[in-house]
C-alpha cells in the first residue's frame, strides 16, 4: 500500500487536527487577551496562580474550551469524513469480502477508544516530567496549557476518523 492510500484513510483525522490545532491558538489567544483586559479576571495570575506549584493550574476555562471544540470537529460532517468513510469502506471491502464491515467496525472501535483516552488526557494534569520540562524553560504554565491543546488535538484527529469509520458501513 503506497503512503497516499494510507493518509485517505486518515485524512478526515488530519484536517480536524488541523482545524484543531487553529482552534487551540485562537481560544488561548483570547482568553489570554481577555484576561489581560480584566475582563474575565483582574489579572494572568488566575489562569496560572503558581506555576511552580501544581501542575493543575491549568486554567479550566481553556481546558474545556479545548475539549468542547475538539468534540465539535470531530463530529462535525464535512466532504473529508466523507471521502475518508468512503476509502475506510473500500479497504474493508478488500480486506475481509465475506464480511465486507468487520475491518470498518474494528477500526471504529479502536478509533473511539483513542479518542476517548484524549479527551480523558486533556482534562487531567500533564505528566510530571511535562512540568519539569517546561519549569526548565521557565514555561510551566505554557506547559500545562499546551499538553491539555496537544492531547485535544490528538481526540480531534482520532474522533473525525471515528467519524468517517462509523460512516463507512
Amino acid at each position: 500500500m503506497r503512503a497516499g492510500s494510507i493518509i485517505r484513510l486518515f485524512q478526515a483525522g488530519l484536517v480536524a487536527a488541523c482545524a484543531q490545532l487553529m482552534a487551540v491558538a485562537m481560544a488561548a489567544l483570547l482568553v489570554f487577551l481577555v484576561t489581560r483586559s480584566g475582563l474575565i479576571a483582574p489579572t494572568l495570575a488566575e489562569i496560572c496562580p503558581n506555576a511552580e506549584s501544581l501542575p493543575a493550574s491549568v486554567s479550566p476555562l481553556l481546558t474545556w474550551i479545548y475539549l468542547l471544540t475538539a468534540i465539535g470537529i470531530a463530529l462535525t460532517s464535512n466532504h473529508f469524513v466523507d471521502f475518508t468513510a468512503a476509502h475506510i469502506r473500500r479497504a474493508s471491502r478488500l480486506m475481509q469480502p465475506a464480511e465486507p464491515d468487520h475491518a470498518s467496525k474494528a477500526l471504529l472501535v479502536q478509533l473511539w477508544l483513542a479518542a476517548i483516552g484524549f479527551a480523558i488526557l486533556t482534562l487531567r494534569s500533564p505528566p510530571h516530567a511535562w512540568i519539569e520540562v517546561g519549569r526548565y524553560y521557565e514555561g510551566a504554565c505554557a506547559a500545562s496549557i499546551a499538553w491539555s491543546g496537544g492531547m485535544s488535538i490528538g481526540l480531534a484527529c482520532f474522533g473525525a476518523n471515528a467519524h468517517a469509520a462509523r460512516k463507512a458501513f
